[in-house]
Formats: structure tokens, sequence, C-alpha cells
């Protein structure tokens, strides 16, 4: 699968749209600054765990790995970042 966030960072809030859903090979995450990172999903029921592996920022910010709980966003036809995952 293929993420794409509307931001440099994952956060709470930020929105999230699913390209190319039918490739379980690949999983990458692209940030607005055309930064590709691995990653990791898993669902959970009608969420989406996404971990992403530690990655550089266009800007030269280190970003360590993380993992976020993704939910449908009925509103606008996406997913949004709910909260960091424990």
């Amino acid at each position: 699968m293929r993420f794409q966030l509307s931001h440099t960072h994952a956060y709470p809030g930020c929105r999230v749209k699913i390209a190319e859903e039918d490739n379980q090979d690949e999983n990458l995450v692209e940030f607005s600054d055309g930064v590709i990172a691995a990653c990791r999903h898993l669902r959970e029921g009608t969420a989406i765990v996404l971990t992403i592996a530690a990655y550089r920022t266009a800007r030269g910010t280190d970003i360590g790995e993380k993992s976020w709980i993704l939910l449908p966003d009925a509103a606008k036809g996406d997913w949004k970042i709910k909260s960091r995952a424990p």
C-alpha cells in the first residue's frame, strides 16, 4: 500500500490518502515535501495502525519510527490520523 500524508510529518489530525491499495508488496508513505519512507500497516476493525520507519524530512529533520492510528473520515472520503499508537 502507499499512504500519502498531507504534511511533511505525521501528527494527530493530519489527512491521509491511500493510493495503490491493491499493492500489498509495497508499503510506503509519501509526505507533502516529496520524501518517501518505508512503513507497515495493520488493519484493526475500521482503523489502520500505520508504523512509519525513521526518515529525514526534505529540510533535514530526523524523525524516529512512530506508529499512528488512522480512522476513516467519511466527510472527506479519506483517512485522518487520530492519535499515536501505544
